[in-house]
Protein backbone atom coordinates (compact mmCIF):
# COMPACT_ATOMS: atom_id res chain seq x y z
CA UNK A 1 0.00 0.00 0.00
CA UNK A 2 3.10 2.16 1.01
CA UNK A 3 4.62 1.70 -2.20
CA UNK A 4 1.28 2.11 -4.41
CA UNK A 5 0.74 5.66 -2.69
CA UNK A 6 4.49 6.95 -3.56
CA UNK A 7 3.65 5.84 -6.85
CA UNK A 8 0.93 7.81 -7.12
CA UNK A 9 2.03 11.00 -5.64
CA UNK A 10 5.07 10.50 -8.04
CA UNK A 11 3.06 10.60 -10.98
CA UNK A 12 1.25 13.67 -9.76
CA UNK A 13 4.47 15.49 -9.77
CA UNK A 14 5.14 14.22 -13.53
CA UNK A 15 1.78 15.36 -14.49
CA UNK A 16 2.39 18.41 -13.22
CA UNK A 17 5.45 18.55 -15.10
CA UNK A 18 4.43 17.78 -18.18
CA UNK A 19 1.40 19.62 -18.15
CA UNK A 20 0.67 21.74 -21.11
CA UNK A 21 -0.54 24.66 -18.89
CA UNK A 22 2.98 25.34 -17.87
CA UNK A 23 3.70 26.45 -21.51
CA UNK A 24 0.35 27.88 -22.69
CA UNK A 25 -1.09 29.58 -19.68
CA UNK A 26 0.73 33.27 -18.16
CA UNK A 27 0.18 34.34 -14.40
CA UNK A 28 -1.78 36.74 -13.28
CA UNK A 29 -2.19 38.52 -10.08
CA UNK A 30 0.36 39.38 -7.14
CA UNK A 31 1.22 37.63 -4.36
CA UNK A 32 3.07 38.97 -1.32
CA UNK A 33 6.04 40.75 -2.08
CA UNK A 34 8.16 40.26 1.16
CA UNK A 35 7.14 36.47 1.05
CA UNK A 36 8.19 36.14 -2.29
CA UNK A 37 11.45 37.41 -2.02
CA UNK A 38 13.18 33.40 -0.49
CA UNK A 39 14.70 33.14 2.86
CA UNK A 40 17.71 30.62 3.43
CA UNK A 41 21.15 30.14 1.48
CA UNK A 42 20.83 26.34 2.04
CA UNK A 43 16.98 26.33 0.43
CA UNK A 44 17.88 29.05 -1.90
CA UNK A 45 21.52 26.74 -3.31
CA UNK A 46 18.98 23.84 -4.24
CA UNK A 47 16.42 25.87 -6.26
CA UNK A 48 13.60 26.39 -3.80
CA UNK A 49 13.15 22.80 -3.62
CA UNK A 50 13.01 22.38 -0.08
CA UNK A 51 9.30 21.56 1.08
CA UNK A 52 10.02 17.62 1.51
CA UNK A 53 13.77 19.08 3.10
CA UNK A 54 12.34 21.84 6.19
CA UNK A 55 14.52 20.12 8.54
CA UNK A 56 16.65 23.20 10.13
CA UNK A 57 15.31 27.02 11.44
CA UNK A 58 14.13 27.79 7.18
CA UNK A 59 11.28 24.92 7.79
CA UNK A 60 8.79 28.21 9.44
CA UNK A 61 9.33 29.30 5.70
CA UNK A 62 9.30 26.69 3.58
CA UNK A 63 7.03 24.19 5.26
CA UNK A 64 6.66 24.25 8.96
CA UNK A 65 5.86 20.63 8.87
CA UNK A 66 8.75 19.93 9.04
CA UNK A 67 9.52 21.65 12.48
CA UNK A 68 8.34 18.44 14.90
CA UNK A 69 11.16 16.57 13.61
CA UNK A 70 13.72 19.61 14.09
CA UNK A 71 15.04 18.10 17.50
CA UNK A 72 17.71 21.05 18.70
CA UNK A 73 17.73 24.89 18.64
CA UNK A 74 19.01 26.89 15.93
CA UNK A 75 19.24 30.52 15.07
CA UNK A 76 19.80 31.87 10.85
CA UNK A 77 20.39 35.17 10.03
CA UNK A 78 20.67 36.75 6.57
CA UNK A 79 21.05 40.03 4.87
CA UNK A 80 20.84 40.35 1.31
CA UNK A 81 21.26 43.45 -1.34
CA UNK A 82 18.30 42.61 -4.02
CA UNK A 83 19.13 45.69 -5.73
CA UNK A 84 20.76 49.16 -5.66
CA UNK A 85 17.91 50.32 -3.47
CA UNK A 86 16.18 47.26 -1.86
CA UNK A 87 17.85 44.91 1.36
CA UNK A 88 16.35 42.15 2.15
CA UNK A 89 16.89 40.97 6.00
CA UNK A 90 15.73 37.53 7.47
CA UNK A 91 16.45 35.96 11.17
CA UNK A 92 14.69 33.02 12.40
CA UNK A 93 15.38 30.50 15.56
CA UNK A 94 13.75 27.28 16.37
CA UNK A 95 13.66 25.83 20.16
CA UNK A 96 12.30 22.16 20.89
CA UNK A 97 9.53 23.27 23.34
CA UNK A 98 5.64 22.93 23.84
CA UNK A 99 5.79 18.96 23.06
CA UNK A 100 6.91 20.07 19.68
CA UNK A 101 9.23 22.58 18.29
CA UNK A 102 8.49 26.48 18.33
CA UNK A 103 9.76 29.34 15.78
CA UNK A 104 9.78 32.96 15.68
CA UNK A 105 11.18 34.44 11.89
CA UNK A 106 11.48 38.02 10.79
CA UNK A 107 11.44 39.06 6.74
CA UNK A 108 12.03 42.73 5.86
CA UNK A 109 12.39 43.81 2.33
CA UNK A 110 13.07 47.83 2.25
CA UNK A 111 13.87 50.11 0.05
CA UNK A 112 14.87 53.22 1.66
CA UNK A 113 16.35 57.23 0.34
CA UNK A 114 14.13 57.48 -3.02
CA UNK A 115 13.74 60.93 -4.18
CA UNK A 116 9.81 61.84 -5.51
CA UNK A 117 9.64 64.17 -7.90
CA UNK A 118 7.25 66.12 -9.48
CA UNK A 119 5.33 64.39 -12.38
CA UNK A 120 5.94 67.55 -14.41
CA UNK A 121 9.04 69.86 -15.19
CA UNK A 122 9.22 73.54 -13.99
CA UNK A 123 9.14 76.83 -15.45
CA UNK A 124 12.96 76.28 -16.21
CA UNK A 125 12.49 72.70 -17.79
CA UNK A 126 13.30 70.85 -14.64
CA UNK A 127 11.46 68.19 -12.12
CA UNK A 128 11.10 69.13 -8.72
CA UNK A 129 12.19 67.11 -5.75
CA UNK A 130 9.34 66.75 -3.41
CA UNK A 131 10.68 64.71 -0.66
CA UNK A 132 12.13 61.57 0.29
CA UNK A 133 10.34 58.25 -0.35
CA UNK A 134 10.93 54.94 1.25
CA UNK A 135 9.08 51.50 1.45
CA UNK A 136 9.27 49.03 4.08
CA UNK A 137 7.41 45.80 4.13
CA UNK A 138 7.80 43.32 7.05
CA UNK A 139 6.71 40.06 8.14
CA UNK A 140 6.64 38.33 11.65
CA UNK A 141 6.23 34.41 11.47
CA UNK A 142 5.21 32.46 14.42
CA UNK A 143 5.27 29.01 13.87
CA UNK A 144 4.63 25.33 15.90
CA UNK A 145 5.28 22.22 14.27
CA UNK A 146 4.19 18.61 16.26
CA UNK A 147 5.44 15.58 15.81
CA UNK A 148 2.29 13.02 15.33
CA UNK A 149 4.20 9.70 14.87
CA UNK A 150 7.66 8.96 14.27
CA UNK A 151 6.47 9.05 10.35
CA UNK A 152 4.29 12.26 10.42
CA UNK A 153 4.88 15.97 11.57
CA UNK A 154 2.01 18.70 11.31
CA UNK A 155 2.66 22.37 11.36
CA UNK A 156 1.43 25.45 10.89
CA UNK A 157 2.84 28.90 10.55
CA UNK A 158 0.90 32.31 11.20
CA UNK A 159 2.32 35.53 9.80
CA UNK A 160 1.82 39.31 10.83
CA UNK A 161 2.02 41.35 8.32
CA UNK A 162 2.88 44.99 8.14
CA UNK A 163 3.93 47.48 5.09
CA UNK A 164 4.84 51.21 5.16
CA UNK A 165 5.22 53.56 2.20
CA UNK A 166 6.40 56.77 4.59
CA UNK A 167 4.84 60.27 3.71
CA UNK A 168 2.66 57.96 1.60
CA UNK A 169 -1.47 58.96 2.38
CA UNK A 170 -3.08 55.67 2.60
CA UNK A 171 0.40 53.90 2.13
CA UNK A 172 0.25 52.04 5.33
CA UNK A 173 -0.82 48.52 5.69
CA UNK A 174 -1.11 45.57 7.93
CA UNK A 175 -2.75 41.99 7.70
CA UNK A 176 -2.48 38.24 8.65
CA UNK A 177 -1.70 35.22 7.00
CA UNK A 178 -1.95 31.73 8.02
CA UNK A 179 -0.04 28.28 6.16
CA UNK A 180 -0.34 24.89 7.35
CA UNK A 181 2.13 22.28 6.09
CA UNK A 182 2.66 18.30 6.70
CA UNK A 183 5.75 16.57 5.93
CA UNK A 184 5.86 12.72 6.14
CA UNK A 185 8.78 9.96 6.43
CA UNK A 186 8.56 6.88 4.49
CA UNK A 187 11.63 4.31 4.79
CA UNK A 188 13.03 3.41 1.94
CA UNK A 189 13.11 -1.11 1.96
CA UNK A 190 14.74 -3.40 0.00
CA UNK A 191 13.38 -6.97 -0.08
CA UNK A 192 10.96 -6.12 3.35
CA UNK A 193 14.34 -4.38 4.96
CA UNK A 194 14.73 -0.79 5.59
CA UNK A 195 18.16 0.33 3.12
CA UNK A 196 20.17 1.78 5.36
CA UNK A 197 21.08 5.54 5.08
CA UNK A 198 18.22 6.03 2.64
CA UNK A 199 15.01 7.99 3.23
CA UNK A 200 11.89 9.45 1.33
CA UNK A 201 9.92 12.51 2.35
CA UNK A 202 7.23 13.71 0.77
CA UNK A 203 5.73 17.37 1.87
CA UNK A 204 2.51 19.62 1.50
CA UNK A 205 2.46 23.49 2.34
CA UNK A 206 -0.39 25.52 1.45
CA UNK A 207 0.98 29.10 1.58
CA UNK A 208 -1.69 31.79 2.54
CA UNK A 209 -4.20 29.50 3.05
CA UNK A 210 -6.48 32.14 4.76
CA UNK A 211 -5.20 35.58 4.38
CA UNK A 212 -5.78 39.62 3.71
CA UNK A 213 -4.12 43.10 3.81
CA UNK A 214 -5.82 45.96 4.45
CA UNK A 215 -4.39 49.11 3.18
CA UNK A 216 -4.86 52.67 4.54
CA UNK A 217 -7.59 53.82 1.96
CA UNK A 218 -9.70 51.07 3.13
CA UNK A 219 -9.05 48.77 0.53
CA UNK A 220 -8.21 45.02 1.58
CA UNK A 221 -6.10 42.90 -0.93
CA UNK A 222 -6.55 38.65 -0.75
CA UNK A 223 -4.13 36.37 -2.23
CA UNK A 224 -5.10 33.23 -3.80
CA UNK A 225 -3.17 30.37 -1.67
CA UNK A 226 -1.02 28.38 -3.26
CA UNK A 227 -0.55 24.64 -2.98
CA UNK A 228 3.09 23.49 -2.31
CA UNK A 229 4.25 19.59 -3.08
CA UNK A 230 7.56 18.26 -2.32
CA UNK A 231 9.52 15.04 -2.98
CA UNK A 232 13.31 14.17 -1.83
CA UNK A 233 15.02 11.16 -1.64
CA UNK A 234 17.91 10.93 0.90
CA UNK A 235 20.48 8.21 -0.14
CA UNK A 236 23.51 7.54 2.15
CA UNK A 237 25.60 8.01 -1.38
CA UNK A 238 25.17 10.31 -4.00
CA UNK A 239 23.48 12.72 -1.95
CA UNK A 240 19.76 14.30 -1.55
CA UNK A 241 17.60 14.78 -4.38
CA UNK A 242 14.73 17.07 -4.53
CA UNK A 243 11.91 18.04 -6.51
CA UNK A 244 8.85 20.63 -6.00
CA UNK A 245 5.47 21.50 -7.38
CA UNK A 246 3.47 24.55 -6.96
CA UNK A 247 0.49 25.48 -8.25
CA UNK A 248 -1.95 28.58 -7.26
CA UNK A 249 -5.35 28.14 -6.49
CA UNK A 250 -6.69 30.56 -9.24
CA UNK A 251 -7.05 30.24 -12.70
CA UNK A 252 -4.97 31.77 -15.44
CA UNK A 253 -1.78 31.04 -12.92
CA UNK A 254 0.63 27.74 -14.22
CA UNK A 255 2.09 25.52 -11.87
CA UNK A 256 6.22 25.79 -11.37
CA UNK A 257 8.64 23.14 -11.00
CA UNK A 258 11.68 23.50 -9.18
CA UNK A 259 14.42 20.61 -8.12
CA UNK A 260 17.34 20.68 -5.91
CA UNK A 261 20.37 18.32 -4.84
CA UNK A 262 22.35 18.38 -1.98
CA UNK A 263 26.21 16.08 -1.41
CA UNK A 264 27.31 16.46 1.57
CA UNK A 265 29.98 14.75 3.76
CA UNK A 266 32.12 15.61 6.64
CA UNK A 267 30.92 19.11 7.60
CA UNK A 268 30.75 20.35 3.66
CA UNK A 269 27.89 20.31 1.74
CA UNK A 270 27.69 21.28 -2.57
CA UNK A 271 24.41 22.44 -4.13
CA UNK A 272 22.64 23.08 -7.62
CA UNK A 273 18.87 23.92 -8.02
CA UNK A 274 17.02 24.69 -11.12
CA UNK A 275 14.09 26.97 -11.02
CA UNK A 276 12.14 28.82 -13.23
CA UNK A 277 14.18 28.51 -15.85
CA UNK A 278 17.18 29.53 -14.16
CA UNK A 279 20.26 27.36 -12.15
CA UNK A 280 21.25 27.95 -8.91
CA UNK A 281 24.59 26.77 -6.96
CA UNK A 282 25.37 27.04 -3.62
CA UNK A 283 27.81 25.58 -0.73
CA UNK A 284 28.13 25.44 2.98
CA UNK A 285 30.09 24.20 6.12
CA UNK A 286 29.34 23.43 9.42
CA UNK A 287 32.14 23.36 12.04
CA UNK A 288 30.71 22.60 15.86
CA UNK A 289 27.40 24.94 16.39
CA UNK A 290 28.19 27.40 13.78
CA UNK A 291 27.01 26.50 9.82
CA UNK A 292 27.43 29.02 7.25
CA UNK A 293 25.45 28.57 3.85
CA UNK A 294 26.44 30.28 0.34
CA UNK A 295 23.83 30.87 -2.58
CA UNK A 296 24.39 32.14 -5.87
CA UNK A 297 20.62 32.73 -7.55
CA UNK A 298 18.96 34.86 -10.13
CA UNK A 299 16.10 36.74 -8.00
CA UNK A 300 13.85 37.30 -10.68
CA UNK A 301 10.83 38.91 -8.50
CA UNK A 302 12.50 41.73 -6.54
CA UNK A 303 15.75 42.41 -8.67
CA UNK A 304 16.95 42.05 -12.30
CA UNK A 305 20.50 41.20 -11.34
CA UNK A 306 22.34 38.00 -9.99
CA UNK A 307 22.00 37.98 -6.12
CA UNK A 308 24.84 36.30 -3.81
CA UNK A 309 23.33 34.75 -0.11
CA UNK A 310 25.04 33.88 2.99
CA UNK A 311 23.43 32.52 5.69
CA UNK A 312 25.21 32.48 9.15
CA UNK A 313 23.71 29.67 11.23
CA UNK A 314 23.77 28.39 14.89
CA UNK A 315 23.03 25.53 16.43
CA UNK A 316 23.17 23.63 19.57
Amino acid sequence: MRNLIIYFLAFQLFNFLTTKTLAEVGQAGQDIAVLKAGVGARPLGMGGAFTAVSDNADAISWNPGGLGFVEQSEITTMQTKLSTDADHYYVSYVRPALGGTIGVSWVQVGVGSLTQTSAEADEHNEVVDLGIFSYYSNAYLLSYGKKINEQVSFGVAAKYLTSDMYQINGGQAYGYSISPGILIKLPVTSNQSPVAGNQLTLGLKIDELINAQKWGTGSIENVPPRVRLGLAYQMSNPGLFALDVSQTMKSAYAPEAALGYEWAKDGLSLRTGYAAGCLTAGAGFISGHTRIDYAYIFQQVLSRDNVQRISLSGIW
